[in-house]
C-alpha cells in the first residue's frame, strides 16, 4: 500500500513581505550611513580646502600690497628726482649779415591771449607754405581766383614776358618789395619769365615732352623719362600760384639776355637778399645757384637748373634761411617741431605753429593778439602753419 504524499506548506506572505521590508530598510541605513561618512569626508576637504584658499588669499594680498608700496616709493622718487631736472629742448642759431638769429623749440606750450578766425581752405593754399612736388599734388581745394597779373599790378614797371604772367597777391608783394630794393642798388634788366601756369597748359608741356621720347621710350618708362624734364601736371612748382621764373632782359642790348642769370650781379643780389622779403630759391642742387650751395635735388626732386623762385612768407624763410634748408627739409622739421619761435638779437620776432586738421572747406585758427600779423598756410601734408610776426 503506496504511503500518503506529504503536502509541501505554503509560504507565509506576509512574512516574506515583512523580511523584504526588513532588508530594504537595512540596506537603506547602510546607504544612509555611507552617505553620512562620505558627506562628512567632502565637508571636511572642501572646508579644508577653503581654508588653504583663504591663507593663500591672504599671503598673496600681502605680496601684492608689498609691491605696490614698492612701487609707490619707487614713482615718488623718480618724481622727486624729475622735478629737480631740467629739460632743455633744441635750438638752432645763425649769423646772417651780422645778424645773430636763433631758433628754438618750444615743446608743449601753448599760445597766449589768442582768439580764432575762419579760414577757408582755398585761402590757406595762398599763405606760402603749400607744399607741391612729384610726390604732393596740388590739393582739390587750390583755387586761383584770386590771382593777380604781375604785369598790371605793377603798371608795368616790373618787366615781364606778357600779362598772363601771374601769381598770387602775397607773392606778388613780396617780389615788388624785393624788385623795388633791386632797382634801387643799381641792379636793371629783371623780366619775369613766367609765373602761374594752369593744368592744361602743364599738361600741354608734358605731352609735348612724351611725344618727343616716344620713339624711344613707351609705356610707364616714357612717362618717368619724361618726368625729368617736365612735371607730371598736378605737381609742378609752377601750379602753386607762389613761384616766378626770373631772367634778363634789355631791348636795347640783346647780349643781356644770353647771360647767365646767376652768374649776373642782378641775379647775385636776388639770390643772396630774397630771404629778407619771404623769397627762397627753390631748387637748389648741384653747384646751382652757385658752388656754395648745398644740392638739395635728392629731396625737391629737381635737377635741372630752372632760376626759378618762390614765396614762403618772411618768417619761413628766415627761419630756412638759419637752417639751410629747402623747402621739403623745412616742413619735415616744422613735422618734427611744431612749435619754434624765432629771435633776432635775442629779441622775439617770429612764432611758428604748425597744427594737425582733418580736410575741411574751412577751420578756425588761433591767432595771438600779442603779434602785429599773422600769415596762415597749408603744407599740403596734413597741417596748417601760423606764423606770428612780433614787433614790426
Amino acid at each position: 500500500m503506496t504511503a500518503p504524499k506529504k503536502q509541501k506548506r505554503k509560504k507565509d506572505p506576509y512574512k516574506i513581505f515583512v523580511r523584504i521590508t526588513i532588508i530594504i530598510a537595512a540596506v537603506a541605513l547602510i546607504g544612509l550611513a555611507v552617505f553620512l561618512v562620505c558627506n562628512a569626508w567632502v565637508d571636511s576637504e572642501y572646508r579644508a580646502i577653503v581654508e588653504d584658499i583663504h591663507q593663500q588669499n591672504i599671503a598673496d594680498e600681502q605680496a601684492f600690497n608689498m609691491e605696490l608700496d614698492a612701487l609707490r616709493e619707487s614713482a615718488s622718487q623718480s618724481v622727486s628726482t624729475d622735478e629737480d631736472v631740467v629739460v632743455t629742448l633744441p635750438s638752432w642759431e645763425a649769423t646772417l649779415e651780422d645778424t645773430a638769429w636763433r631758433i628754438e623749440d618750444e615743446g608743449g606750450a601753448g599760445l597766449e591771449n589768442t582768439y580764432t578766425v575762419t579760414i577757408s581752405s582755398s585761402t590757406l593754399c595762398e599763405g606760402g607754405l603749400m607744399l607741391v612736388n612729384g610726390w604732393h599734388s596740388v590739393p582739390d581745394h587750390f583755387d586761383s581766383a584770386n590771382m593777380i597779373s604781375i604785369g598790371n599790378a605793377s603798371g608795368w614797371s616790373i618787366p615781364v614776358q606778357d600779362s598772363t604772367v601771374m601769381i598770387f597777391p602775397n607773392a606778388y608783394s613780396a617780389l615788388k618789395a624785393m624788385y623795388d630794393d633791386a632797382t634801387a642798388a643799381g641792379m636793371s634788366d629783371y623780366i619775369v619769365r613766367e609765373g602761374f601756369r594752369t593744368n592744361k597748359t602743364q599738361t600741354e608741356l608734358f605731352t609735348d615732352v612724351m611725344d618727343k621720347l616716344s620713339d624711344k621710350y613707351s609705356g610707364n618708362i616714357l612717362i618717368e623719362q619724361t618726368k625729368k624734364t617736365v612735371n607730371y601736371p598736378g605737381t609742378s612748382e609752377y601750379q602753386t600760384g607762389l613761384s616766378f621764373r626770373l631772367g634778363l632782359y634789355n631791348a636795347e642790348d640783346p647780349n643781356v639776355a644770353k647771360q647767365n642769370f646767376q652768374e649776373s650781379e642782378q641775379g647775385i643780389w636776388v639770390t643772396d637778399n630774397s630771404w629778407k622779403y619771404g623769397i627762397i630759391f627753390r631748387f637748389p642742387s648741384d653747384d646751382f645757384p652757385t658752388p656754395q650751395w648745398e644740392d638739395k635735388s635728392y629731396k625737391t626732386g629737381v635737377s635741372i637748373h630752372l632760376n626759378l623762385y618762390r614765396y614762403v612768407g618772411k618768417p619761413h624763410a628766415v627761419a630756412m634761411q638759419i637752417l639751410g634748408y629747402c623747402l621739403e627739409e623745412y616742413v619735415e622739421f616744422l613735422m618734427d617741431h611744431p612749435h619754434i619761435t624765432i629771435y633776432e638779437n635775442d629779441v622775439l620776432r617770429y612764432e611758428i605753429v604748425r597744427i594737425s586738421v582733418n580736410k575741411q572747406t574751412a577751420y578756425d585758427l588761433p591767432i595771438t593778439s600779442l603779434s602785429s600779423e599773422y600769415l596762415a598756410s597749408i603744407d599740403n601734408m596734413g597741417a596748417v602753419v601760423m606764423a606770428y610776426t612780433y614787433g614790426f
